[in-house]
This record gives C-alpha cells, sequence and structure tokens, in this order.
C-alpha cells in the first residue's frame, strides 16, 4: 500500500490510486495501524497526509459529504463532488479512522471532526433531513441528490450503530460533554443525552 500511494502522490493528490471511490477511511485508518505495530515512520507520515487529504476534501467546519457512488472522485477532476449518492457505511468509515486517528493522536481536532461527521445522520447533510430513523431504530440507505433513500437495509443500519459507539466511547472519555440538536428529538445512551 505505501508503494501505491509513493506512485500516486503528488503535490496536489494525496492518495493511494488514482480515484476516490467507497470507503476511503479505511485506507489511511489501515496505514495507522501499520504504523502502531510497526512504529515505521513512513507509515505514519502516509496516514497522516492521506487522511488530511481524505478530510479537507469531504469535510466542512459543520458538514461532511463523502464521495458519490454516482460518480467517483478522480485524480485529473478531484475540486467537485457530486451531489447524492451518499452512503451511511461511508460516513461510519470515516468517523472510525476519525477515532483511531484521535486515540492515537490525542488531536481535539478529529474528536471535532468526527462529531460533524456524526451529525449527518442527525440532519447535518446537503438535505438537511435525518438520515438516521428514531421511530425504528434503523437508518435510511443514505442521500440522493434531492431525497433521502428510505430502504432500511441492514449495511446502513450497522454503520449508524458503530457510528455511535464511536461517538459514546469518545463522549465516555469527556464525561458532560454533547453533540449537537437533533430534529425534533433527544437520544439517550445510559446516562448519556445526545441532544
Amino acid at each position: 500500500m505505501a508503494l501505491m500511494y509513493k506512485h500516486e502522490k503528488n503535490n496536489q493528490w494525496f492518495w493511494f490510486e488514482r480515484y476516490m471511490t467507497y470507503a476511503n477511511g479505511l485506507l489511511p485508518e489501515a496505514m495507522l495501524c501499520a504504523y502502531t505495530t510497526t512504529y515505521d515512520e513512513e507509515y505514519r507520515i502516509i496516514a497522516l497526509e492521506s487522511f488530511d487529504f481524505l478530510l479537507s476534501i469531504i469535510l466542512s467546519e459543520d458538514k461532511i459529504k463523502v464521495i458519490s457512488n454516482k460518480g467517483w472522485l478522480m485524480k485529473d477532476s478531484f475540486n467537485h463532488l457530486q451531489i447524492g449518492g451518499e452512503q451511511p457505511i461511508d460516513v461510519a468509515y470515516t468517523i472510525l479512522a476519525l477515532e483511531r486517528f484521535y486515540t492515537v493522536f490525542k488531536k481535539d481536532l478529529y474528536k471535532q471532526k468526527m462529531k460533524i461527521a456524526f451529525n449527518w445522520f442527525l440532519g447535518a447533510n446537503h438535505l438537511n433531513q435525518i438520515v438516521y430513523n428514531p421511530r425504528t431504530g434503523g437508518c435510511y440507505d443514505g442521500l440522493e441528490e434531492t431525497h433521502v433513500n428510505l430502504n432500511q437495509g441492514a449495511e446502513s443500519s450497522i454503520s449508524y450503530l458503530l457510528s455511535r459507539l464511536a461517538i459514546c466511547r469518545i463522549l465516555e472519555s469527556d464525561k458532560g460533554n454533547y453533540i449537537y440538536a437533533i430534529p425534533s428529538s433527544v437520544l439517550i445512551i445510559d446516562d448519556i443525552e445526545i441532544s
């Protein structure tokens, strides 16, 4: 993976392939795991460079917008993200990677970005619509350009639950911190209120 990264990387593109597709957070996280196992400095540098690059593309100050499954992000034209085609699993992989980076490097920036990403499920997305369904406990299958995909598949629900567990682990380590507003409802997990 390190060889692929070095082959594709240039002064504007810090990624492992000529395109970004799906579950992108896994690749920098894998490099971070390689670093924490081997302490090879090259792995740490690649993990940080590639993850910072990914985050610069998909995260703004208050929202995450993952790569659309309608058209992958290409090395030659990566300044434009398509609208719609956002899937919960991609948001979840980003959150899990942010949790690992926060655990290893203890940078509050990762924790803040984790909260921003989690809020995608709660309505902080381009449609301003909740993706988590508090009535069923499931999760819708994603965001299209103009609407929420109302299917509630197992992959999407598991993605939401994994994301929520990651947020709860971080909140538990910072007792008393809350995330942001959930439209018209409050979730309670044990004694932690996510409002």
